[in-house]
C-alpha cells in the first residue's frame, strides 16, 4: 500500500533472474492484470502459472485464448491439464472443436465424460423437482387437508360446553322456537307443549273437544 505495485511489477519483468520475473508475473496476478501475467508466464514457459492464473480469472475468453496458444504449441499435456483446472469456465463445444481439428480427442475425453456426468446430474435434479406426485401421495395430501377441519364430524358443527364462546347452547329442534308444534306431539327428550298432553295432544281437564267452558259449566251457557 505504501508503493506502486505495478511499478515495481513492470521493473521486475526485465529482471535477469527468473524468480524475479515470477514475481512480476504473481504482482500482476493480485492486482487482476491477468494478460500481462499469463504473457510473462508464456515467456518463460512457466505453463502452471499461466493456467493457474487463467483460472483465477474466471474469464472464458482468457482460458480459450490460453487453450488455443497450447493446441499451436503442441504442448497436449497443457491442454488437458487446463481442460482439468478450467472445466467449470470452458464451454463444451470449444473443447471439442479444439480436439477435433487438432487430433486431440484422447485428450478432451476426461473432460467430456465428467461434462457429460454434470449434465446428466443437474437434468435429474430437475426431473425431481418438476414431476408430478404420485397417485397415493396426492391421496394423502387431500386426505391431509380434510383433517386439518377440526371441529367437524359427520357434517355437523360440533361445540363443547367448555369452549371459548361462553357454553353456546345448541340450535333448537322444530317447533321449539317459541310457537306451538302443530303435530301435537312433543319433541324427543323434551317437556310438552301448554295445553298439551304427553300422551298424543289430548285436551287438558275441563275442556271439551269443541272447545267450550271451564270447569263445572253446562256445554249450553250453565244453570
Amino acid at each position: 500500500q505504501n508503493f506502486n505495485m505495478i511499478a515495481l511489477a513492470s521493473k521486475l519483468a526485465t529482471h535477469e533472474l527468473l524468480e524475479f520475473r515470477r514475481i512480476s508475473a504473481y504482482v500482476y496476478r493480485c492486482n487482476k492484470k491477468w494478460s500481462h501475467s499469463i504473457d510473462l508466464s508464456k515467456n518463460d514457459r512457466m505453463w502452471k502459472d499461466c493456467i493457474d492464473t487463467a483460472n483465477e480469472s474466471s474469464d472464458a475468453e482468457i482460458i480459450e485464448n490460453l487453450l488455443r496458444f497450447f493446441c499451436e504449441t503442441s504442448e497436449k499435456e497443457c491442454f488437458c491439464a487446463a481442460l482439468y483446472t478450467c472445466f467449470p469456465h470452458v464451454r463444451p463445444d470449444v473443447a471439442l472443436e479444439l480436439g477435433w481439428l487438432n487430433g486431440y480427442q484422447h485428450f478432451i475425453m476426461p473432460f467430456l465424460i465428467q461434462n457429460t456426468r454434470q449434465t446428466f446430474d443437474r437434468l435429474q435434479a430437475l426431473e425431481d423437482r418438476t414431476k408430478p406426485p404420485k397417485e397415493e401421495d396426492n391421496q394423502d395430501q387431500i386426505a391431509g387437508t380434510y383433517s386439518t377441519l377440526g371441529g367437524f364430524s359427520n357434517g355437523m358443527l360440533m361445540i363443547e360446553d367448555s369452549g371459548g364462546m361462553g357454553g353456546m347452547m345448541p340450535p333448537q329442534q322444530p317447533g321449539m322456537q317459541g310457537g306451538l308444534d302443530m303435530s301435537g306431539f312433543a319433541p324427543a327428550g323434551g317437556m310438552p307443549q301448554p295445553g298439551m298432553m304427553p300422551n298424543g295432544g289430548m285436551p287438558n281437564p275441563g275442556m271439551m273437544p269443541n272447545g267450550m267452558g271451564n270447569p263445572g259449566m253446562m256445554p249450553h251457557g250453565g244453570m
